[in-house]
Formats: C-alpha cells, sequence, structure tokens
C-alpha cells in the first residue's frame, strides 16, 4: 500500500475501545439501581461505550429470569452517533434466533437509559480459554488440540451463518456481516457450545447508523483486505477473520498482530501466510488447507459461505479416531478451568436471592485496592480453613507439658 492511499483512509477502532470480556475480571457489586424493570446485581464488563452487568428482572410470584445486561454510559446517551450505533446492535442481534449466537431478549430506553437484555453465557471467552491453553504445558502438547479448535470453530461458523442469511419479512437478505470476529467475540460455554456474541459494527441493510466513506471498522489483526482498505464487504469478510482465528488456535501464535497498526496492516496486506503445520506438526494437512483458503486475499478464492467453511470442518473432524463434539469440549472447558462453572453458578445464586440493591456488605465480601466491593466467589484453590476452636484450659497444660519435655530431649540430644 503507497503512502497516498493510506492517508485517504480513516481507520476507526470499533465503536468503543476494546472492553476487557465478561468473564475475564472479578466481577463487583453494581450501585443500587434498576434499568426499567432490570435490577442490576454485578458489573461483569465495561468499555469505552457501554457496561455489562448480571442483572435480574422478577415477574410474577415465582418467576425470575438473570441476563447480561448492555448499558450504554450516561455521558454518551445524549450522543445521537452513539446510541443508534448501540440500537442498531440491539436490532440486529434480536433477529437472530440460533444456538450459536447469544440471545437478545429485550432493548430500549428508559428515562433517557439504552439497554440491551441479552442471555448471560456461563462460560468464558475464546481468548481466555486461548491463553489458559498457552499457559498449560500439557494443554499445548495434547494430539486432540487440533480437532477440539477445529469444533469451536466450526460452531461458529454456523452461528455467522445464521446472522449471513438473516431476511426481512419480504425474504429479502438483509446483508449481515459481523465484521468484529475475533477471540474476544467468541464465546465457549462450559456445556461445550460456541457462541457468536457483540454486533456492535455490524453492517446490515437496515442499519440506522452508516459508515462514512473511507471509515474502516474492525480488529485490525482480524480484518480481512478488503475491508481493511475500505472496500465493499460482505458476509466472506468474516470467513477469513474465523480463519485467522483458527489458525492462532492451532499454532497457539499471533498471525498478524505487530508492534504497530501500522505494520498489522501491512502484515494482512502482503505479508506470508504459512500452514498452520510449520508451527505444529500435528496438524493435518486437510485443516490446512481449510484454513488456508479462509485466508485467501481475494474473497472469489476463499470459502464463499461461513456455513461452507463449517461443513469442511465437520468434515475433517468425522474423521478422527477421537471423538470431539459439545460433550467433549465441556470436559475440555471442565479442564482449563477446574472452578469456574462453580464460581459464575454462585455468583446467579447471589444474584437471584440477595437484597436489590446488593449495596449492604453481607460476609465474605472484602474491598480490593480500589476500595471497591468485590464478591468473594467459593473456591478450592487457597480456601482458609477456619478458625479452630480454643483448647480446654486442661488440655491446653498438658500440651504445653508435652512440648516442654520434648523440647528438653531434644536439646539433650544435641549436645551428645
Amino acid at each position: 500500500m503507497e503512502d497516498s492511499s493510506a492517508e485517504q483512509m480513516q481507520f476507526v477502532r470499533p465503536d468503543r475501545p476494546r472492553r476487557r470480556s465478561v468473564g475475564s475480571r472479578e466481577p463487583t457489586p453494581a450501585p443500587p439501581e434498576k434499568i426499567g424493570r432490570y435490577e442490576l446485581c454485578f458489573e461483569l464488563a465495561s468499555g469505552g461505550m457501554a457496561s455489562v452487568y448480571l442483572a435480574r428482572v422478577d415477574g410474577t410470584p415465582g418467576f425470575q429470569k438473570l441476563v447480561a445486561l448492555k448499558r450504554i454510559h450516561p455521558h454518551l446517551a445524549n450522543e445521537k452517533d452513539y446510541v443508534e450505533m448501540f440500537l442498531d446492535e440491539a436490532r440486529i442481534a434480536s433477529r437472530i434466533t440460533h444456538a450459536n449466537v447469544c440471545s437478545v431478549f429485550d432493548f430500549g430506553e428508559v428515562d433517557g437509559e439504552y439497554y440491551i437484555a441479552m442471555e448471560y453465557l456461563v462460560g468464558e471467552p475464546l481468548s481466555r480459554v486461548h491463553r489458559r491453553v498457552v499457559a498449560n504445558a500439557d494443554q499445548r502438547c495434547s494430539p486432540l488440540l487440533p480437532a477440539r479448535m477445529a469444533r469451536v470453530i466450526a460452531q461458529a461458523c454456523e452461528g455467522l451463518h445464521a446472522a449471513h442469511a438473516l431476511r426481512d419479512a419480504d425474504g429479502e437478505s438483509l446483508h449481515v456481516v459481523h465484521r468484529d470476529v475475533s477471540a474476544e467475540n467468541l464465546f465457549v460455554t462450559y456445556d461445550g457450545a460456541t457462541q457468536v456474541v457483540d454486533f456492535g459494527i455490524a453492517h446490515a441493510r437496515q442499519r440506522v447508523h452508516h459508515t462514512e466513506a473511507g471509515q474502516v471498522k474492525g480488529t485490525f489483526p482480524y480484518m480481512a483486505p478488503e475491508q481493511m482498505t475500505a472496500a465493499i464487504v460482505d458476509r466472506r469478510v468474516d470467513v477469513w477473520a474465523l480463519g485467522a482465528v483458527l489458525w492462532e488456535l492451532l499454532t497457539l501464535r499471533r498471525l498478524f498482530l505487530r508492534d504497530t497498526d501500522v505494520n498489522t496492516m501491512y502484515a494482512v496486506l502482503s505479508g506470508e501466510i504459512r500452514p498452520p503445520s510449520d508451527y505444529r506438526s500435528d496438524v493435518p494437512a486437510e485443516l490446512d488447507e481449510i484454513v488456508l483458503k479462509a485466508l485467501r486475499r481475494s474473497p472469489d478464492e476463499r470459502w464463499q459461505s461461513a456455513r461452507e467453511m463449517g461443513k469442511a470442518l465437520r468434515r475433517f473432524l468425522a474423521k478422527q479416531d477421537d471423538l470431539v463434539g459439545p460433550a467433549e469440549l465441556a470436559d475440555w472447558m471442565a479442564e482449563l478451568f477446574p472452578n469456574g462453572e462453580v464460581r459464575k453458578q454462585r455468583l446467579m445464586e447471589i444474584a437471584r436471592t440477595s437484597d436489590a440493591s446488593l449495596a449492604s456488605d453481607p460476609p465474605g465480601r472484602a474491598r480490593d485496592k480500589s476500595g471497591r466491593r468485590g464478591i468473594q466467589i467459593p473456591t478450592t484453590a487457597g480456601r482458609r480453613a477456619p478458625p479452630a476452636p480454643p483448647l480446654p484450659a486442661s488440655l491446653l497444660v498438658m500440651v504445653i507439658g508435652v512440648a516442654t519435655v520434648l523440647t528438653v530431649v531434644a536439646l539433650d540430644w544435641l549436645r551428645q
């Protein structure tokens, strides 16, 4: 790319600075507040545009539901562009009904507060799964790793295909493109399902907010070449991103990420893309071919749909000696995060049974260094044993006497 063309393009990060994914930090109790019928319980994540909470909605006696509530920051609620982008995300995601897409139940505005109520996923971002594998030698060297990662991405392919295939009431395609597929925006649940999340910068025919000419939106290391050069994009940019994510999951390396955004752009546009097996010898040739086809720089040479790529991955998986399906992924998640599901279930139970405000200081909650209140989730690791009851006086005298005798004997032995 020549400098003159680079100057003509305006590179835009996704609609907010990269947030920490839900599940990547300790949840903190939310202030006593309701947004419409939703009671905020715990703050799960926060970014430049919105925060995500674990929230509770109570209905008729006996009905209760927990949701992940995404709330636009109050200081942005009067900014037309941000509100349009936020509501566009809700409109697009709420149309998608699929097992591999995070469900949106509700969205709207109450007293100037804009919110999206989504399914609370009990699992971990794929980015965190990736980091956990990298940090564990047994997981890094596992012969099952290629098949596990292929299964995760095969499910993501189906979720994205459901978004790409959306049509309006007249049967016309909505031309939905996620545009920000990455390991941060894929979620693996503890029951072994992959979920596509965060349609915040998705492209669709019926969006209210439109990207200006020359603007580029996405995450640089996963952006397809045509997306990076502000050309017309379609569903095949999401296929490219899936290929980049799978390449990194297989090799446990970064594909295009460099020290600067400019160098990352050059790597995407012209850098060498070597097969994953060059870095991991147990990656089969068939899996190499699937990944490399997704990463063809010409869109016409790629898989033409996410479903087509997903079918190729499932055909590969069907030939493997070891079965790797959702049940096996669930077992794998339990290996990677031994206390993860228990901690999240405990958090949900606290949200269901606690006071609406969670403003008091119940036992087990302590301040972190910032002075905020953090919830202490039960875990077997590092658990302090309860204090022992005081010894009776007579027993205490006997223990002291025995200790004295043993001390004298030890000193006498040392003198010999």
